[in-house]
């Protein structure tokens, strides 16, 4: 990949963060400009009003372009309860008199994976290939030139409501930014990339990014995604519980919640008293309210997945709450650790920080693709869903996930 500049725009229910970097060679080598503002018209994940969305958007553009070039093309971010995925696996005959498994056999497989149906007002976002299988033996990265009479290919789709992707298209492109095939990527990959390790992926291992009106799950097998869903709870819950406890305002308990905040007793901030005696509450009972909502969403978290690997990486705004690690252990019984962003420049520490992992993870899978380029409108596009596929097939099948509705364009 050629040096270049790259936007990101995570769309959160608690803030909006644009990140421009300039990155050469799949590393991030410089952050020119970040911008972060408070979320508008978001509501756990979903837009619920388009002009209060699209201001936020724009000044958080604002903000980050006061110190970096105008943001023209970008890379978005999205949440929201409407996010699922599956994992379907197709297959294809070899059919050469050698069984070789040729690169037509692997096309051949991966486009029977775009093809798979989805209901009606479903769209695939991001598409990921997990693994192949030769003759039922599983486990193959790269099958190309090998023996066999049958291909497998498995893969991981995450698809979305096809409204909200309009409606967050609309809200971009009232912003001035063009979105491409490629633009948009769901947030649970994207914290995946700021704060996991490959071996944590290849031994396995499940990713909640609490945020503050959703958590994104993400879980990993043999080295790749396997499982992402978002459920519609997060900080902000946690917030309207010492609320409605201690009979306060939203935004005092936002600020005892940041301030005094801790899931043990002991662990509060003493010098903050003041606080706690100006809303009449005591470190025992504000450790009691945020303990009980937090223990609710990571025993969510747990039964929401599948599958439930031995280790797990906490990461978003929430999980800064002090004794968050020993507390999860001691709930669900597993290793458990506070994920921050890796793989940031120097200069960059104020993005050192679990609450900007989608963010941040959003720069990283942005620095590793190939440079995208053109524009086009979703919001005509979506109408033609399945029109122009094959002109960007081999756009589609780059490493990295792209999104599949509307009209590929061609890569750079």
């Amino acid at each position: 990949m050629a040096a270049g500049n790259i936007a990101c725009i995570d769309i959160g229910s608690s803030k909006i963060c644009t990140i421009i970097a300039n990155v050469s060679d799949g590393r991030v080598i410089q952050i020119l400009g970040v911008g972060h503002t408070a979320s508008r018209g978001v509501q756990k994940g979903i837009i619920v009003d388009l002009d209060d969305a699209t201001t936020a958007i724009k000044e958080s553009l604002e903000k980050a372009e006061s110190t970096a070039p105008k943001v023209e093309m970008a890379l978005v971010g999205f949440s929201g309860k409407h996010v699922s995925s599956t994992n379907p696996m197709v297959s294809v005959d070899t059919r050469r008199r050698d069984h070789l498994v040729t690169d037509l056999a692997i096309r051949e497989a991966e486009r029977k994976i775009q093809a798979v149906v989805f209901p009606e007002g479903r769209v695939k976002v991001n598409i990921i290939k997990r693994q192949y299988a030769i003759d039922r033996v599983g486990g193959i990265r790269n099958p190309l030139g090998m023996h066999g009479f049958r291909l497998d290919l498995e893969a991981h789709i995450v698809t979305a409501d096809l409204g909200y992707m309009e409606n967050i298209a609309a809200c971009l492109r009232r912003s001035g930014v063009g979105v491409t095939a490629g633009s948009f990527v769901a947030n649970p990959l994207a914290a995946g990339e700021a704060v996991l390790e490959p071996e944590d992926k290849e031994r396995g291992v499940m990713l909640a990014d609490i945020g503050g009106g959703t958590t994104g799950i993400a879980v990993y097998r043999d080295g790749s995604i396997w499982h992402t869903s978002v459920l519609p709870v997060g900080g902000r819950q946690v917030t309207n519980d010492l609320a409605v406890g201690l009979s306060i305002p939203f935004s005092a308990a936002e600020e005892l919640k940041v301030n005094c905040g801790s899931l043990y007793p002991e662990g509060v901030d003493i010098s903050r008293s003041e606080i706690m005696e100006k809303y009449r509450t005591s470190p025992e009972e504000l450790s009691y309210i945020i303990r009980a909502r937090t223990e609710e969403i990571l025993r969510m978290v747990l039964s929401k997945t599948p599958y439930v690997p031995n280790i797990l990486v906490l990461t978003g705004g929430a999980a800064k709450v002090p004794g968050m690690e020993q507390f999860a252990r001691e709930v669900l019984g597993l290793q458990v650790r506070v994920g921050t962003p890796v793989g940031l420049p120097q200069g960059a520490n104020t993005l050192n920080d679990p609450a900007y992992a989608a963010s941040v993870g959003l720069l990283l899978w942005g620095s590793e693709r190939e440079a995208y380029a053109g524009s086009v409108d979703l919001g005509g596009g979506l109408k033609r869903f399945y029109s122009g596929l094959r002109a960007g097939w081999q756009a589609f099948w780059n490493r990295r996930p792209r999104i599949v509705f509307g009209e590929p364009t061609a890569q750079g």
